[in-house]
């Protein structure tokens, strides 16, 4: 790991450096642009939801876009941050990882952060997949917006979508010299630094580039009295590097971009909240420390852990974009990226000093830990795009290549209760190397006959996936696979504006999941599950109204699943398992999303999703005694398999996410422009285990019963200083201090359960400067 304590002083001092030299500058800044244009209308948002850059409000599909003004002032500094803001969308960070997270789109996501087992939500940052969700939550220093792609994407953006796609577009360098600095100033003694540095064009030499730079610190939020301070659970300190080159010589351009990400710090605390009956009997009769002290159903700030070592998190990514305009109507483009991540991921569950009667004597004793987990992983890509235009059609067409080596390291302990009066101190382990390559062929094209006035739109894309996979593992049971899986994915869209503001569509579309290895299994269990596919059937619109002054989205949705991967942890007396369950699904919903400008300067807007899942099937191990809830279909019997559809529940979905927002920005009032920004947003009761099987016996209580948050943003935005442009504002997240509940975990046959709360109320400050 880079050390820290060289690298910061030395960059910010080339940012203070950097700042002085460029003090006596004319100002170069544009304010960004902001939801209310100077024309009083909605901002036009451009998106490359189809590979290539088109009005939104033009793109026939499921799409909400965040342009850099909106992540800004809606406080976005992870991925993560962008759930309270979008409908049908359902993102937080991973339980127990620093770096990760949890997607779901439309109810479609993978709580599962084996690397083993992929993600069915596709994250892209500058067109380049980024493999694992464990690496994907990285801080977002120099963004021009995220879209949000609903529902199977199979054709254009390939595998593993059949939840969706994010995508991560960065800013581009600037045509002129100039700097931005932002400091954020915030409790649990924040502090935050971010410095973007542009070139402007340099010379006649038709470069671009520009440089940010973020450095974050903070303690963490709960009392823990075994750790202080910055090694206290939701502690972090983190830097970040983006930096991008652009090039243009008449027909040619190419984009380098480079991300740098170097994080230290404690996930959110895992808070005991329920033991079983014999956990509670054996650690009344421990001395030393108390673990019953430190169990408490209700919201608990004061709970305590044994302190371990930071996790530590290095992510490094690459991309170069080629693009060469044959013609007027042809381009040639080529993507190539290369990244890599490398975690070591201690999480605590208990206090220490807790002494009770073992199988070898008086010992220590702990619930459970997980003190030395190493991740590694590299990935490449490339993809070559030809892109065009004939007569009345358009096109897009490709060849994908992807290749990634992992390697995973977990080594568990934990005290198994007997008795109430004696216990068995054992470990287990979790160690595997993974490899996995992929190649793809696309193409899609659509036709909009001027002869109809280009009202219609006819689409048709296809897309051949062949994956090939390895696994060698070594622990906790030593065995090897080999595996190849195929699919043939389709799109296909009809599209019609009846009036010049108003698109209807339709839409109908295939997406796929790829196989992968249970490496959790025991080996009585499958070792390798199939790949996951869809059938997407959608209809929408999009429109605007008095002059786009009204923005109205909606779409309706059904989507069947064949092979859906459902992942159930499961923790025995050998220690932390669970399986990857292939089942089949069905999911309805829509969402709807409005915006407004009713008067100059003011922007409200709202939106709706829902979701409803069922299952059809999926299979379990009928248990000797009856489940409750459960009706037993002819032929179960015990030790066969049964379909528990009828009690099984969708991990991390939420029915019903909701948002509401407005902002005012005044004219110029003299020293600047006042800026008021209130959001609300809820979603509803989320389960976290698929059911109660497999002794999860807490699996309901540890459900989030849903949540509700309010942020507000009260600011002056481009105030003159000096000749220059500065934004400052103050803002509070989680307003009304709700203590919500991001995830959960029922360790079955170990006898606990628990969940991590997401974080408090939070104030803070935070000034930027435009030169």
């Amino acid at each position: 790991m880079t050390d820290r304590t060289k690298v910061t002083p030395l960059l910010l001092g080339i940012s203070a450096i950097a700042l002085g030299v460029a003090a006596p500058a004319a100002a170069q800044g544009v304010p960004e642009e902001t939801a209310a244009t100077t024309g009083g209308g909605l901002e036009e948002i451009i998106v490359t939801a189809r590979r290539r850059e088109e009005a939104m409000q033009d793109t026939p599909i499921s799409v909400s876009a965040l342009s850099s003004a909106s992540l800004e002032r809606s406080n976005v500094q992870a991925l993560d941050d962008i759930t309270r803001l979008m409908p049908n969308v359902a993102i937080q960070a991973q339980s127990g990882f620093l770096a990760g997270n949890t997607a779901f789109i439309r109810g479609i996501g993978s709580q599962e952060p084996l690397l083993s087992v992929d993600s069915p939500v596709g994250i892209y940052i500058d067109g380049v997949y980024i493999g694992r969700n464990n690496a994907s939550n990285l801080e977002l220093v120099d963004l021009e917006r995220i879209e949000v792609l609903r529902g199977p994407q199979g054709t254009l953006f390939g595998r593993n979508t059949t939840g969706g796609a994010i995508s991560m577009v960065t800013k581009k360098p600037a045509s002129a010299f100039g700097i931005e600095q932002k400091v954020t100033i915030a409790q649990y003694d924040e502090y935050a630094a971010r410095t973007r540095i542009d070139t402007g064009l340099l010379g006649e030499s038709g470069v671009s580039a520009t440089l940010s730079y973020m450095h974050r610190q903070r303690d963490g939020w709960l009392n823990n009295k075994y750790a202080k301070g910055s090694h206290t659970q939701g502690a972090l300190n983190t830097d970040a590097i983006w930096a991008k080159v652009h090039g243009e010589w008449g027909a040619f351009q190419a984009d380098y971009t480079f991300d740098w990400t170097d994080m230290r710090g404690v996930p959110g605390g895992f808070q005991t909240r329920f033991l079983s009956p014999l956990l509670r009997a054996y650690y009344g009769n421990t001395t030393g420390n108390s673990l019953l002290d430190e169990v408490q159903q209700d919201y608990n700030k004061n709970f305590s852990v044994r302190s371990k070592a930071l996790q530590r998190v290095k992510i490094i990514g690459h991309a170069l974009t080629l693009q060469y305009d044959v013609s007027d109507d042809i381009t040639l483009k080529s993507i190539t990226g290369r990244r890599t991540y490398k975690a070591a991921l201690g999480t605590a569950y208990a206090p220490p000093g807790i002494f009770g009667n073992t199988t070898a004597g008086i010992q220590e004793v702990q619930i459970y830990s997980a003190d030395a987990k190493d991740e590694d992983v590299k990935q490449f890509s490339q993809e070559f795009q030809l892109l065009g235009k004939l007569g009345d059609f358009s096109y897009v067409g490709g060849l994908y290549y992807f290749e990634e080596d992992s390697k995973y390291f977990n080594p568990t302990s934990y005290s198994f209760v007997i008795s109430p009066t004696l216990a068995s101190n054992l470990s287990s382990s979790t160690i595997f190397d993974y490899q996995a390559k992929s190649y793809a062929a696309f193409g899609q094209a659509s036709w909009k006959p001027q002869s109809l006035d280009e009202k219609l739109e006819l689409t048709f894309g296809v897309r051949y996936t062949k994956d090939k996979k390895a696994v060698q593992q070594t622990a906790s049971t030593v065995r090897n696979g080999k595996a190849s899986f195929d699919d043939t994915s389709i799109n296909a869209i009809i599209s019609y504006k009846p009036v010049d503001d108003v698109m209807v569509y339709a839409r109908y579309g295939t997406g796929y999941r790829s196989g992968g290895f249970n490496t959790r299994a025991s080996a009585t269990q499958s070792f390798v599950f199939e790949p996951e596919k869809a059938k997407t059937y959608e209809a929408g619109i999009k429109s605007e109204f008095l002059d786009r002054h009204v923005r109205l989205n909606a779409a309706v949705f059904h989507t069947d699943y064949k092979d859906l991967q459902v992942t159930q942890y499961l923790a025995t007396a050998a220690g932390g398992g669970g399986f990857t369950n292939n089942a089949s699904a069905k999911f309805r919903g829509f969402e709807v999303e409005l915006q407004a400008v009713p008067v100059d300067g003011l922007t409200l807007d709202g939106s709706v999703g829902y979701v409803d899942p069922k299952y059809n099937e999926i299979f379990f191990i009928v248990p000797a005694a009856p489940v409750p809830g459960h009706t037993p279909q002819p032929g179960e019997v015990p030790g066969g398999l049964g379909n528990y559809a009828d009690i099984s529940k969708f991990p991390y979905v939420p029915k019903w996410t909701v948002h509401l927002g407005g902002q005012y920005l005044s004219e110029d009032i003299g020293f600047g422009k006042l800026l008021l920004k209130l959001d609300y947003s809820h979603t509803s009761k989320r389960y976290f285990m698929t059911n109660v099987l497999n002794g999860l016996n807490f699996a309901d209580a540890i459900a989030d019963p849903g949540q509700h948050q309010f942020d507000a943003r009260v600011g002056l935005v481009e105030v003159p200083v000096a000749g220059k442009s500065m934004d400052i504002s103050v803002f509070v997240e989680n307003l009304t201090n709700e203590h919500n509940i991001s995830s959960g975990i029922d360790f079955g046959a170990l006898g606990f359960a628990g969940n991590i709360y997401s974080p408090p109320r939070r104030i803070g400050v935070d000034a930027k400067i435009s030169f």
